[in-house]
């Protein structure tokens, strides 16, 4: 994975309540995180200025083997979160995955 995107607002509960919002927001933080923190990697984070309900992050694509593996390891864990997030909140969130060059799966 090269990247990842958290976008909208779950809709759960209104702003400062919702919990789903606030789980998927925690994951994507936690998530950029443990890669500075375990990896000492600065990925590039685009986030909504006001607002929140938005966060990309870049993750650098020119790393040694072992570094890469690591990293998408710490990304694969926090798309199980996410995931577990569908499994009970389906209705107010979603995964989606997109091929770099284009088309959606």
């Amino acid at each position: 994975m090269s990247a990842f995107e958290f976008s909208g607002h779950a809709g759960y509960d209104e702003s400062g309540k919702d919990l789903v919002c606030a789980g998927a927001s925690t994951i994507a933080i936690g998530t950029v995180n443990a890669i500075y923190a375990l990896l000492q990697i600065q990925p590039e984070v685009e986030q909504a200025a006001e607002g929140g309900g938005y966060l990309k992050v870049d993750l650098p694509t020119d790393l040694e083997p072992e570094v890469d593996a690591k990293l998408q390891l710490i990304v694969q864990v926090m798309t199980a979160q996410v995931y577990s997030m569908v499994q009970n909140y389906g209705q107010y969130i979603q995964i989606n995955y997109n091929q770099v060059g284009g088309g959606t799966r």
